[in-house]
């Protein structure tokens, strides 16, 4: 079911389905369902209680300090594109945790990648709400552009772009323009070249070229080794950086199949946009919240929490706020019933006294 009936289906008006549709319909069409009116004030907001912590006590604001969402001092924000039901919809993002939180987002009018152009011109307006706070941008190999790294850097910008394999460049003013695919690296290699010029035409930099291939187990790992330009100082850095790009990934994901199934929504772009603006907001929403559960242990009562043979959690932040949601208005809903049931098992009274307290806590976090 798409998503814009699925908001019908709960849309808090006691009248008819149809009804409830059309008022919906004309809901998305307001003007003030837009990015820069609604979403940026709450977004500059939310920056200046998490860069300053408000209303932290002090171990609180030293806990701050270690979350990745400022990995080495910075802000990182992730550009990425992506295909929802034949839209070409530009996403930037901010980087938090292992997901990221949409920014600013629009839906070009043509197919394939985004020019230069078009690239600055999204990127400059999520710039402005980190005026005043060191930004760092991580691209794939879509926003290859060394005149793109150029640009950054003349905004005061760090960067982590990932490059195509044809990539020409200088390593020392003695030296000839190499071209990175034919250096031959190979599986558990790895390099960094400082202070290259990119583009034999233009000499763009001096950049820095983080090369990385990881080495292949049991006959299986990637095809080829990332190519970063940067203008971070180690190699260290620039791998640690780029690994959290893939937070956009999920974030796609959890929008089309994996939660909110934007790609079944059938809507004007008009009305599109202000739905992608609504799940901007209900997914944050979740993502935080489901942060501030693990922060008070009590993700175990939510959802499958890391056993010690796991690699990786078994659900996410954004999927604890979720199932939070769920299991509390599931307690609300059958109340009478859950205490009937508690009733007929006395000698696990101590394990249902923890349970409602994490649940007291839940409530009032929502």
């Amino acid at each position: 079911m798409s998503p814009a009936k699925i908001l019908a289906s709960v849309f808090p008006q006691p009248i008819q389905y149809q009804s409830r549709k059309r008022n919906l319909q004309r809901f998305l069409k307001l003007p003030q369902i837009s990015i820069k009116v609604l979403w940026f004030p709450l977004i500059k907001y939310w920056i200046r209680q998490e860069q300053t912590g408000r209303g932290l006590n002090r171990e609180q604001r030293r806990q701050l300090k270690k979350l990745k969402h400022q990995k080495y001092g910075y802000w990182i924000i992730a550009m990425d594109r992506t295909q929802w039901k034949g839209r070409n919809v530009f996403m930037v993002s901010i980087i938090w945790r292992t997901h990221a939180l949409p920014l600013y987002w629009e839906a070009l009018n043509h197919q394939g990648n985004s020019d230069l152009k078009t690239q600055k011109r999204l990127l400059k307006a999520v710039l402005h709400l980190f005026k005043n706070y060191p930004v760092l941008v991580l691209g794939d190999r879509e926003f290859h552009s060394p005149k793109f790294a150029d640009w950054l850097e003349s905004k005061g910008v760090c960067f982590a772009l990932r490059q195509k394999k044809d990539l020409h460049f200088q390593a020392a003013l003695d030296q000839e323009y190499q071209v990175l695919k034919d250096i031959g690296f190979k599986p558990g290699m790895s390099q960094f070249y400082q202070g290259v010029l990119c583009n034999k035409g233009d000499s763009l930099g001096p950049f820095n070229v983080a090369v990385y291939w990881k080495r292949k187990y049991r006959h299986k790992g990637p095809k080829e080794p990332w190519y970063i330009l940067t203008n971070l100082p180690t190699l260290q850095q620039a791998l640690d950086v780029y690994c959290c790009r893939w937070g956009i990934e999920q974030l796609f994901k959890d929008c089309k199949t994996g939660g909110y199934n934007l790609e079944q929504a059938k809507v004007n772009e008009t009305r599109f946009l202000a739905l992608v603006l609504l799940i901007a907001i209900a997914y944050s929403l979740a993502t935080l919240q489901g942060k501030w559960l693990k922060k008070f242990r009590i993700d175990v009562y939510v959802g499958r929490i890391k056993e010690h043979k796991d690699k990786t959690p078994r659900q996410s932040d954004f999927s604890l706020g979720l199932y939070g949601q769920r299991w509390k208005y599931g307690m609300e809903l059958w109340a009478d019933w859950a205490l009937n049931l508690i009733a007929l098992k006395p000698h696990k009274r101590l394990y249902f006294q923890r349970g409602f307290y994490a649940l007291s806590l839940l409530q009032q976090a929502l």
